[in-house]
């Protein structure tokens, strides 16, 4: 069989783990990224591993919920009121995929996608001897009112029905897995299937065992235009000339959506900004991550500090930062964690990346259908580390002719066509 030449575009977890099952079987892999690739949204995120993260981003009472906070400039989900179509086909489009119907025949697929991401995560630190810190079991959702902990706990049956490790603890059972933070809490949900590690550690070296191996990633290399005949790509022009290949894979984050423009295909995404906060020398280091219910906030003990996320902006492409939401964050840390003062987070550098979020929060992977060598694997929200690694391994697969280990319309490209 002739050796088939792959170009993926982005650099982010999922262009990484996509050239590195390619490689496996023998693929020429060619990636560009318009960045340094030393800061994209696979740096700065939470960490997190995620099994317990069922239920879709759009979900029965989110858009209720979102009205309320949008009155609040500090609150965990804004978004900027524009005349814009796509932001507005985007938002009935969530509206309709908000049900309970649909969220449970999301958490199913959610499901087996994130167990198996965990697994190739494990084979791949194993493998290509990676230490990022990866540490399992363990996540705390810490909620502050009897009736988010309720709400919890209902998640904690779904989980059980999945075979997932999940378990009820009020306040002082939260403050025996964790001796030494206080936390302001009711009690919490402990997630035993999850794990964590430190993202910039891993892909500062997965992208060197990549590159050892013969991969060749070009930064600094801007796409400007696809070539296509029929239901063909034959090449893209870069910044740095022309690229051909037998099959292309679409990664490009938040971005995703203006390069399908240039190939009359509408994937409905919107850019969902998040913020994270790393502390060098926290007053504190939990043992284990934390998911500050009410607040939206993620906390992850790292190597090189303890990090704080949140936030959801969906305010366009723009990774400038917005003082108003990092406030936010460090007033919802001050709340549940009381041990940190305003002067913890004082020169701290916010930093800022841009989730790919789709309608109905469920990722976008597989080959198009009105180009045969098209391969899209975006669209990922919260997930987009979690779900790497499987991401990549189904597209490889598909690339190669195999069967991939995940099969659901509800993933397809052009659902929304």
């Amino acid at each position: 069989m002739k050796e088939k030449k792959v170009i993926i575009i982005g650099a982010g977890i999922v262009g990484l783990s996509t050239a590195y099952f390619l490689h496996q079987k023998g693929v020429e892999v060619t990636i560009i990224d318009n960045t340094d690739g030393n800061d994209n949204c696979s740096f700065g995120n939470a960490g997190y591993v995620a099994p317990s993260h069922l239920i879709p981003l759009a979900s029965p009472g989110i858009i209720s919920q979102g009205l309320r906070w949008m009155l609040n400039p500090e609150s965990p989900f804004y978004i900027k009121p524009r005349l814009n179509r796509d932001l507005i086909r985007w938002g009935l489009l969530f509206k309709k995929a908000a049900t309970q119907k649909k969220v449970k025949a999301g958490a199913e697929v959610l499901y087996e996608l994130t167990v198996k991401s965990q697994q190739l995560y494990e084979d791949i630190l194993s493998e290509e001897n990676i230490e990022a810190g990866y540490t399992k079991p363990g996540l705390l959702m810490v909620c502050k009112t009897e009736a988010t902990l309720h709400h919890e706990a209902e998640l904690v049956d779904m989980a059980k029905g999945y075979g997932l490790e999940a378990e009820v603890l009020n306040q002082s059972e939260t403050e025996k897995l964790d001796p030494g933070v206080q936390y302001d809490t009711v009690g919490s949900v402990y997630f035993g299937c999850d794990g964590w590690m430190s993202p910039h550690v891993f892909m500062k070296d997965f992208k060197e065992k990549l590159i050892q191996a013969g991969i060749d990633i070009r930064y600094n290399t801007e796409l400007q235009k696809i070539r296509h005949n029929g239901q063909q790509i034959e090449a893209i022009e870069t910044s740095a000339g022309e690229l051909k290949a037998d099959e292309f894979v679409l990664a490009a984050g938040a971005w995703s959506p203006l390069i399908m423009k240039q190939l009359k295909i509408d994937i409905p995404l919107q850019a969902g900004k998040g913020y994270s906060l790393t502390l060098p020398s926290p007053v504190v280091m939990p043992k284990l991550p934390s998911i500050l219910t009410e607040a939206k906030i993620a906390t992850t003990p790292m190597i090189g500090g303890l990090r704080f996320a949140g936030t959801m902006e969906i305010a366009g492409t723009q990774l400038d930062i917005n003082p108003r939401r990092v406030e936010g964050i460090v007033k919802g840390v001050k709340e549940f964690m009381p041990q940190f003062r305003d002067t913890d987070f004082s020169n701290i550098k916010p930093w800022a990346g841009l989730r790919p979020c789709t309608p109905d929060g469920l990722p976008y992977i597989g080959r198009s259908e009105r180009y045969k060598n098209l391969h899209v694997g975006t669209g990922h929200a919260m997930l987009g580390w979690t779900l790497g690694p499987i991401t990549g391994q189904m597209i490889s697969d598909e690339i190669v002719g195999e069967k991939p280990a995940v099969n659901s319309s509800l993933l397809a490209v052009e659902r929304y066509a």
